[in-house]
């Protein structure tokens, strides 16, 4: 994953493991995109109106609560949220195809996700004096949707584990997914302490 920052503008490139087709559709759900964010704590998201939302977060890289409707743009080549209030314009979500191929494939040469936050209807000296307000969760973002693609590749076509990230997984607060993770880690790390234990009882292993 790279970063890049120019001064209305900036932006991250994520290798995904993913086709440019799946990709792309991955793209159209906005709420999903958002939420993985673990920058991001949500206290509402609601519709209104056909691509069109209400959300209001707690962005925990600036301290700043962002409260605005948004609007989802689908593009031909990903996605693009325009909010309506704030300091931030867009966020621009474009699926790029491998170099040198289709990337038709979940392996090698898989599609890139950009992801860029668009400054640039908001003149430079307003946000030179609300500078405090800018989002600064971006480099995190990626690494978060880096993550989350590599395991929706590799996983996806698993049914539990779809319905585990959008129902329970996804609604959760950062906070609640670290300790969801860490008791799960525990767990496991019990279970196979335990089997070898039985086994060392079971066989007389020394």
């Amino acid at each position: 994953m790279s970063a890049q920052r120019k001064e209305d503008s900036a932006w991250v490139r994520i290798a995904t493991g993913l086709s440019p087709a799946a990709l792309q559709a991955f793209c159209q759900d906005a709420e999903r995109l958002l939420r993985i964010n673990s920058m991001y704590e949500f206290q509402e998201w609601r519709p209104e109106g056909e691509g069109r939302f209400f959300m209001r977060v707690l962005n925990l890289s600036n301290g700043r609560t962002i409260e605005t409707l948004l609007r989802v743009e689908p593009r031909p080549d990903g996605a693009r949220i325009v909010y309506e209030t704030g300091l931030k314009t867009a966020t621009e979500f474009r699926v790029e195809p491998p170099p040198g191929g289709h990337g038709e494939t979940r392996t090698g040469g898989s599609a890139v996700l950009v992801v860029t936050d668009d400054y640039s209807e908001t003149p430079e000296a307003e946000r030179q004096t609300r500078a405090d307000e800018i989002d600064k969760s971006l480099v995190w973002w990626g690494h978060d949707l880096h993550r989350y693609l590599r395991h929706w590749a590799r996983w996806s076509s698993f049914g539990p584990w779809r319905w585990y990230m959008r129902r329970i997984w996804q609604p959760m607060k950062p906070k609640a997914r670290r300790i969801t993770f860490m008791l799960i880690a525990v767990t496991i790390f019990e279970l196979v302490v335990g089997a070898l234990a039985v086994l060392v009882f079971a066989f007389g292993w020394e």
